[in-house]
């Protein structure tokens, strides 16, 4: 299907990752427009301090006032839409590039006016308008650009005109320019060509580049995509394997569990160390194959499964409760630190405490008898940090980088004989990093002691959930 000559929206770029970068360049446009009341506001206090010491100067500095304050306005009017625009959009049923022709058909009305006041067509603000053409082109579509300037153009050709041969007011920057350039109308026909040719090349050339840019991003996001659903179709395929692998090991275990309780014969002295081992062996196979299930979940979930507003310190709380007999048996002393006893963040309940549930046992683990372990919790205005740190046997700092690697366990863990999958800390990164969040790790914590050089992860969350 064509594009309509006035559709707003190109066939080739209409994708997710292109309305992020619109919305960004949205707010590109309200941060130029304050810069730009900066130089306004700067151009009129020195135009107050020319007039004192080249009396010759003068300039129509009340309109050109007007003229900032109601730019002023209307971009602080633009940067509140900006904030509450993905509600309003769907209300109205509106886009942000709808909200991006507003912004810049007003700023060419700014920039017309101005234009007239500062001297027309002898305006040194006259290639400003080459300026909000490259941006217009980076993202409206070129013919909406072309419609717009051309309209821009014949408004101020036809205000020219009318100047020629006074009509209007011609508001001359006095002391600037000695000859006016006004009412030579050979000036008139060379700047109004040349005005012409340079806007139409300007946004052919900011246009053809914009288009290659999001063709390219385009391709990017699709490869991205099928590379996503193909990990996904990998996950299915793992956990499908993975859970048939489940059921034979659980049914081993089941048969070591009742022979290791006498449930089944009494068992000589000699073969019941070799079955704890062979018990602690299935025990962790089945632990591997667990957390292999969750991670692929993970990947291949679409959605959260019960998102809503959850306590941070109720689920540390929590947590601590389901290991208390771990930290009790290795004399661990364990403390949540938070300023407020409730702080509340919007997540999937299950999956964060899955999370902090695998942090907190492998901190357990890692930490040695008589040791501390504390979960301090930091609220900031958009983001939650989460720091966990213990005393415990230290992670060596030339691994530190694989610490959320599947299958890593430290040199000093396989040095103490510490059981482990080496998956509990991707597991942790897989679902930190789909809440939008991230975590990182240092060793040694700051709960450090002689002996103990201790680990600490960090975790930071976003309030609410894209």
């Amino acid at each position: 299907m064509k594009t309509k000559i006035f559709s707003l929206v190109p066939e080739r770029v209409n994708y997710d990752n292109f309305w992020i970068e619109i919305r960004k360049r949205n707010k590109w446009l309200i941060n130029l427009r304050f810069a730009a009341v900066g130089l306004l506001g700067t151009l009129i206090f020195g135009g107050y301090l020319l007039r004192l010491f080249f009396p010759t100067f003068h300039l129509k500095l009340f309109p050109i006032g007007i003229i900032t304050l109601c730019i002023l306005l209307y971009n602080l009017v633009f940067r509140w839409l900006w904030k509450v625009f993905p509600e309003i959009s769907q209300k109205f049923k509106v886009h942000s590039l709808h909200f991006s022709l507003l912004q810049i058909c007003l700023d060419f009305i700014a920039l017309m006016l101005l234009i007239y006041f500062t001297g027309g067509v002898e305006s040194p603000f006259n290639t400003f308008y080459v300026f909000h053409l490259i941006i217009g082109s980076l993202i409206l579509p070129g013919h909406i650009i072309i419609f717009l300037i051309t309209i821009v153009m014949l408004i101020s050709l036809c205000g020219s005109i009318l100047e020629l041969n006074s009509l209007i007011p011609h508001y001359q920057i006095t002391g600037l320019i000695v000859n006016p350039l006004y009412n030579d109308l050979s000036y008139l026909v060379v700047f109004f060509v040349t005005f012409a040719i340079v806007t139409y090349i300007s946004i052919y050339l900011a246009n053809s580049i914009s288009k290659v840019l999001y063709d390219r991003e385009r391709s990017l996001t699709i490869a991205y995509k099928e590379l996503e659903d193909a990990e996904k179709s990998k996950s299915r395929y793992v956990m499908t394997v993975v859970h048939d692998l489940k059921t034979p090991i659980s049914a081993s275990l089941t048969w070591v569990d009742l022979l290791l309780e006498g449930k089944i014969s009494t068992l000589a002295n000699e073969v019941i160390t070799p079955l704890q081992r062979i018990q602690t062996r299935l025990k962790n196979a089945i632990e591997l194959i667990n957390n292999i299930l969750t991670i692929s979940q993970v990947r291949i979930s679409n959605k959260y499964e019960s998102l809503g507003e959850v306590d941070i310190v109720e689920i540390l709380n929590s947590i601590y409760l389901d290991f208390r007999i771990l930290f009790i048996s290795k004399n661990i002393q364990f403390n949540v630190v938070s300023s407020q006893p409730k702080v509340v963040m919007e997540s999937d309940s299950k999956w964060l405490k899955l999370a902090l549930s695998n942090l907190i046992s492998n901190v357990q683990k890692y930490t040695e008898p008589n040791g501390i372990v504390e979960a301090k919790i930091t609220e900031l205005d958009e983001t939650i940090e989460i720091t966990i740190a213990d005393d415990g046997i230290g992670i060596p700092e030339n691994e530190l980088h694989k610490v959320f690697s599947e299958f890593y366990r430290s040199s000093i863990s396989k040095q103490k004989n510490i059981e482990g999958t080496g998956l509990g800390m991707a597991l942790v990164k897989e679902i930190i990093t789909r809440f939008g969040g991230n975590i990182s790790v240092v060793s040694p914590s700051h709960l450090q002691s002689e002996g103990r050089p201790g680990t600490e992860f960090r975790l930071v969350l976003p309030k609410k959930l894209d």
